[in-house]
């Protein structure tokens, strides 16, 4: 009998100390351009984690025919009543080449091959963007999208505010971001990302991003994209998200 009390306090504090670990799983960049494919990648990853995800969701339609672009809203709307959080990416995710941008933004750029839709923008630019953004959501979207999530998490020095009057929740590459009253509250989080490492080098990404998980401290971001289960692999996207689930609890945004 003692023995046996023995191991279920052991298993409590296991319980307990894996309660205090925790992370969140989002798909980026859902799109009308991809989402015949996201839908089915998302429900299998929500399946191995053993409930709903978050979906960074891109709202913009483009030239997409009429038919594909009301499928795409049925099926935010089948997430949105399946329990999945919804956060905003952007409005298309690719960058406008014609706004005038800082050198920082320049060089952003450079570097996200013209995806880091708001960097280096001015004030004036970056609140017609956002709520352009918004705007986008509201007509094909349902409900209210839980934060903001810059593409590429590249952003500027003043979205991360405006965003924070409209969302409740804003991330960048090194944290998720509250309001609450006129003071914000920023939890620390590593991204661990897969979508623009080189091919060589997934393998060790991948490593990397399971040592950190295991690791105590920190509410970690674990996201994927459509690219990933091209290069990465479907089924070790799957037994990531599952042996992430055994290290830590998954939370969504909200739950912050």
């Amino acid at each position: 009998m003692e023995q046996n009390k023995d191991i279920a306090d052991i298993q409590a504090a296991e319980a307990v100390f894996h309660k205090k670990k925790k992370f969140i799983l989002c798909y980026h960049s859902f799109s009308v351009m991809n989402f015949k494919k996201a839908r089915v990648q998302i429900r299998k990853i929500a399946e191995a984690a053993g409930s709903p995800i978050s979906i960074a969701v891109v709202p913009a339609f483009g030239a997409a025919p009429e038919s594909e672009a009301e499928e795409f809203r049925e099926e935010l709307e089948k997430f949105v009543q399946e329990g999945y959080e919804i956060m905003l990416h952007g409005a298309r995710h690719r960058a406008d080449l014609s706004l005038k941008r800082s050198l920082q933004g320049k060089l952003a750029l450079l570097i996200s091959n013209n995806e880091a839709e708001f960097a280096g923008l001015n004030e004036r630019l970056t609140q017609a963007l956002l709520k352009r953004s918004l705007a986008l959501w509201k007509a094909h979207g349902t409900g209210k999208p839980s934060g903001f999530i810059p593409p590429i998490w590249f952003g500027n020095k003043f979205l991360k505010q405006q965003a924070l009057e409209i969302f409740d929740y804003y991330e960048d590459y090194h944290g998720i971001y509250k309001k609450i009253g006129d003071k914000i509250k920023k939890t620390c989080s590593k991204t661990l990302s897969f979508s623009i490492i080189p091919n060589a080098l997934l393998g060790l990404a991948q490593t990397y991003a399971c040592l950190r998980m295991l690791l105590p401290g920190g509410t970690h971001r674990l996201v994927f994209h459509e690219k990933d289960f091209r290069t990465i692999g479907e089924k070790r996207i799957l037994n990531m998200v599952r042996y992430t689930s055994t290290m830590r609890e998954k939370i969504m945004y909200k739950d912050l």
